[in-house]
């Protein structure tokens, strides 16, 4: 198990797995008051405890694992969103047959409605039940963002059979676990079971992502692990995937994509014949990291994704979540890639910094809670409550006013994952840590980065972006530049797609030129359009011209009219003393002697050409 936050040291007894075993080949029943270190994902803990002979409740943390599990599994009770306390009841009514029990599988969420029935029949479930909680490194990774999922813990250490299940458990530090003489049993395999994983990191993930799937293994088949749904439908959109994607996410996830016109999104796996049913591009979030079945006929390409700019959740940890998502796959993968980029700059605490950290937060808590308890006034009374529950260290306190264990667990957890990705060495060193991965690691760098990206969508203004975009043009166009010419024009245009006046201008009146008339858009577009006709691709330059001063539907003085008109002819040659009529050679005039700013003009019509 990783190293954490825990002050005890629980004691540890190691099973040995051979290679082809299930749990149930070498061991009867999970034991009480057990963390079951699994090590490899899919050997059966789960099965084990619904074939156990004893009642059982097993918590997983997602609906698309108890659905998974029913179709296997019909003797199951599944509990989540949908599914009433009424509908436990009718469960529980139920007779058995001869050497048949309960079994009972729920969400998080759900447990206090089993809880409830249990307690409308009076079944006494803390001694009658054994209470399984699957997947539980969950609890630690995903309580920042999901409170809800620690909800039956407080029941769990009521339980008289209670167990912690996972392949890759996080040790808590919740004091009650070595109060009531937990154990960890490791299962330790007799054989090598490590998996090759080609480690990519690079300084642009999108492009160096078209470059991997080009050369997949298996091209029909490529899995993808992301967890943001807005950099999937980037990727889906960028590299035109609309008509051979899928992406399996969240429900609110589905309801957005669906919202922003990708339709293809699920909560839930779909099955043919019992196989998840793919398509040649399948995008999973961390709904699907672990616990759920994927059942397929075919190995697919795996490729798991971390995007720190455009999603700092994305981070994988190689010695967790890296390993449940292989996993997943229960006729195994072909090729394996991790593809990152890193970020020098990110701040993390190390474990003692982290703890002198919490110390001095929960130090201060006392000292406002004391403040609190002995304050009379009822306005001193009002702002003490309010600071108490307003300081970030709040969140590291549950409702009763102690120390909140898993969600603390969860900061050393984040700390521990963020300092992995400062640099290649670090992402690549945990990995071989994991002993889980054989890694070959490569290093891709490119004129323009992920962090490029993110400058020009941060400008604070039009000026601004114009010269990161001048800045990223001069490094594209560096002569120590040598990369393919796809490469080139998809950086290029992405860059047109920001601004394209000032790319062109770049690109065809120089460096210099776009540098000095950064914000002089029509003095830009005239030289463009004359440069352009001097050159042969424009060979309606004057015309060109007065459609790049002038727009149908505006209102302009005679004057103004007068003045532009001639020096767009005279930059042609043409000194001829032109009136503001000239105009109606190019508009309609939709309406004459009109007033603009109290001087005579004109309101132009459409287009005449």
């Amino acid at each position: 198990m990783n190293n954490n936050t825990s002050h005890f040291d629980l004691y540890t007894e190691s099973l040995a797995i051979s290679q082809g075993q299930f749990l149930e080949d070498i061991m009867t029943e999970i034991p009480t008051n057990t963390i079951l270190a699994k090590t490899i994902p899919g050997i059966g803990a789960t099965t084990l405890e619904i074939k156990s002979k004893r009642h059982s409740i097993i918590i997983e943390p997602n609906v698309p694992v108890i659905k998974g599990k029913k179709q296997k599994h019909t003797n199951l009770l599944g509990v989540y969103e949908g599914i009433s306390t009424n509908n436990i009841i009718d469960y529980l009514e139920k007779p058995l047959k001869k050497d048949e029990y309960r079994k009972i599988m729920t969400t998080p969420e759900s447990f206090f409605k089993v809880t409830r029935a249990m307690l409308l029949l009076e079944i006494n479930c803390h001694r009658d039940y054994m209470l399984l909680f699957d997947e539980c490194d969950k609890i630690i990774k995903d309580i920042d963002y999901r409170n809800a999922i620690a909800l039956p813990i407080n029941d769990f250490f009521l339980f008289e059979n209670k167990a912690f299940v996972s392949a890759t458990p996080i040790p808590p530090s919740d004091p009650r676990f070595e109060q009531q003489d937990f154990q960890v049993i490791k299962i330790v395999p007799d054989y090598d079971y490590t998996k090759k994983m080609q480690l990519v990191t690079t300084n642009n993930v999108v492009a160096i992502f078209r470059k991997i799937i080009a050369m997949c293994e298996n091209k029909d088949h490529v899995c993808v692990f992301l967890n943001s749904t807005d950099t999937i439908l980037a990727i889906i959109k960028k590299f035109n995937l609309e008509s051979c994607s899928k992406v399996f996410c969240s429900q609110d996830s589905v309801d957005k994509l669906h919202k922003l016109g990708y339709s293809n999104a699920f909560a839930n796996l779909q099955f043919d014949n019992s196989n998840v049913k793919l398509e040649q591009y399948t995008f999973f979030t961390s709904r699907f990291f672990s616990a759920v079945d994927i059942d397929l006929l075919v190995k697919p390409t795996v490729i798991i994704i971390s995007d720190l700019f455009y999603a700092k959740h994305s981070m994988i940890d190689p010695q967790t979540e890296a390993i449940q998502i292989l996993g997943r796959f229960r006729n195994g993968t072909g090729g394996i890639i991790h593809l990152s980029n890193f970020d020098s700059s990110i701040s993390y605490k190390t474990p003692e910094q982290l703890q002198n950290y919490l110390d001095g937060c929960h130090e201060t808590y006392l000292q406002i809670k004391q403040l609190f308890q002995s304050a009379t006034g009822d306005g001193v009374r009002e702002t003490l409550k309010e600071a108490l529950e307003r300081i970030t260290y709040a969140k590291y306190i549950d409702k009763q006013g102690n120390k909140n264990h898993f969600a603390i667990d969860n900061y050393f957890d984040e700390e521990r994952v963020k300092g992995y990705y400062i640099r290649p060495s670090r992402l690549k060193q945990a990995y071989k840590d994991s002993n889980h991965f054989t890694v070959t690691h490569q290093h891709k760098s490119l004129p323009l980065g992920d962090d490029d990206r993110l400058k020009i969508s941060r400008a604070d203004n039009k000026k601004e972006r114009r010269e990161v975009i001048i800045e990223q043009l001069d490094l594209l166009n560096g002569e120590e530049n040598v990369y393919d010419e796809p490469l080139f024009k998809e950086f290029r245009n992405s860059l047109h797609q920001e601004d394209s006046l000032i790319v062109e201008v770049y690109e065809e009146l120089g460096a210099n030129f776009a540098k000095r008339n950064l914000m002089s858009d029509k003095k830009m577009r005239l030289a463009l359009i004359k440069y352009r006709s001097e050159i042969g691709k424009d060979r309606f330059g004057i015309m060109s011209s007065v459609y790049a001063v002038f727009r149908e539907g505006e209102r302009y003085k005679v004057n103004y009219i007068k003045k532009e008109i001639r020096k767009i002819y005279s930059s042609y040659g043409d000194k001829t003393p032109y009136t503001a009529k000239k105009i109606a050679d190019f508009f309609k005039i939709a309406k004459d002697n009109i007033k603009v700013k109290g001087q005579r003009g004109y309101l132009l019509g459409k287009k005449l050409f």
